[in-house]
């Protein structure tokens, strides 16, 4: 079995919201929602290609200097075993626009099991309804 190496990244704003983005049609597992991220290069670290793949996915830079690590997750999909490490981040710079064409929202953490949430997301779900804070010190974004 192939292993799948990601990361994600849990953007937050100052309403305390989070934002998933909609697997666009033609995509493994389309039309479910995620937190954006994506496929690890060979030879990339982890945090670079979080901020690597917003930059794709939303047209935002993110400083990986600015990226907290939240988790890893393991999850084995029928096609491949996925290991991912999981980033929070509340400091970005640009106007976030699906690059893929693909739906986002800002939602609040407890909204998150109302959606059709990709099955590895729910160890990173959990994390997050599970901590009172999961949101780091603001800074204006």
């Amino acid at each position: 079995m192939n292993i799948l190496f990601c990361s994600c990244i849990i953007l937050t704003n100052k309403f305390d919201e989070v934002l998933i983005c909609q697997r666009p049609l033609g995509k493994f597992m389309e039309g479910f929602w995620e937190f954006p991220g994506g496929k690890v290069k060979s030879g990339e670290k982890f945090n670079s290609a979080a901020a690597r793949e917003i930059k794709e996915e939303l047209d935002v830079s993110v400083k990986t200097e600015k990226l907290y690590f939240l988790m890893n997750i393991f999850y084995e999909y029928p096609e491949h075993f996925l290991s991912m490490q999981v980033y929070v981040a509340d400091l970005w710079q640009g106007k976030i626009k699906g690059m893929d064409k693909q739906k986002f929202k800002w939602i609040k953490k407890e909204e998150l099991k109302d959606f059709n949430m990709l099955p590895a997301s729910k160890s990173i779900i959990k994390k997050i309804l599970s901590r009172k804070n999961l949101f780091f010190p603001r800074t204006n974004n």
